[in-house]
């Protein structure tokens, strides 16, 4: 549904991204004014942490090709993976069981050490494969995750609904399980920025997010996604990040444009429109 299924078609479609190489892409301009502290620039490929999209490669593709890019300097040994679960009945935080996870252009190892850790670390951990089958946040990146660092295995970390518990368990073990190896690791969050049915609306709501990703104020963050405010789908696993820790002393920057659903699609008035851009913490 989001991705080329043919093996060279989706080498092709990565390459155009400007995968092409582990040199990192060439810096970018940006038409998307920020007064939010969020530095605009080129990417020096060594970021620690990343925030991509998860929509349709069509227009979030080269947005998530550009947060993997600002990471592709780094010799990493495993890849930590955020995504959330769409299916609101679902409540807790889900690993996986499977030795690997498939892409049209090979398999990715699953860390089964680190998952294990994990499991260990937090109350809300479970062992739980179903949610990984029906749910695309992390599916969507693994391609990436595979053309740029093709022999890194992963651990995939799905969270239900974004309640305070869940996030202060995930916070506390990125906290243990990754600071010991955080040099060598890369976390991703898999987020999009914001939802709503009113063009002035997302895009001032877009904003604000990323002023608060960039302020990594995770309480003001936190208090705005539990109680509506804001609808970044994976905006609770970037606050279980700036929770962790692992963040401190760095800075973010924004590593693409932003892209409006409605830009690239014949959306009627009434439809959904979903706001994606690409993020990293160097």
């Amino acid at each position: 549904m989001f991705y080329p299924e043919d093996k060279a078609e989706m080498q092709k479609k990565l390459k155009s991204f400007g995968l092409s190489s582990r040199k990192p892409k060439a810096a970018g301009k940006f038409d998307y004014a920020l007064d939010s502290g969020c530095k605009q620039r080129g990417l020096s490929g060594h970021a620690k942490a990343i925030i991509a999209p998860h929509g349709a490669w069509s227009y979030s593709g080269a947005l998530a090709a550009s947060a993997f890019s600002s990471a592709m300097g780094r010799n990493i040994k495993s890849v930590v993976i955020l995504g959330p679960i769409h299916n609101n009945r679902e409540k807790g935080l889900f690993l996986s069981n499977s030795h690997s996870f498939q892409t049209p252009i090979g398999n990715i190892l699953v860390d089964e050490k680190m998952t294990e850790e994990f499991e260990f670390s937090g109350e809300s951990f479970e062992i739980n494969d179903i949610p990984h089958l029906g749910e695309h946040s992390i599916e969507i990146l693994l391609p990436f995750v595979k053309f740029c660092f093709p022999n890194t295995p992963i651990v995939p970390i799905l969270m239900g609904q974004p309640g305070a518990p869940y996030i202060y368990d995930l916070a506390q073990a990125l906290k243990k399980v990754i600071t010991p190896v955080f040099d060598e690791t890369l976390i991703i969050v898999s987020s999009n920025l914001c939802s709503d049915d009113d063009e002035q609306n997302v895009m001032k709501a877009a904003g604000e997010c990323i002023g608060l990703f960039a302020e990594k104020n995770a309480p003001a963050l936190a208090s705005a996604i539990l109680d509506g405010r804001l609808n970044a789908c994976g905006g609770a696993l970037v606050v279980s990040l700036i929770e962790s820790g692992l963040l401190d002393g760095t800075s973010c920057s924004l590593v693409s444009n932003l892209v409006s659903s409605a830009s690239t699609e014949d959306s009627a008035p009434e439809n959904n429109i979903v706001y994606y851009g690409g993020l990293a913490y160097f």
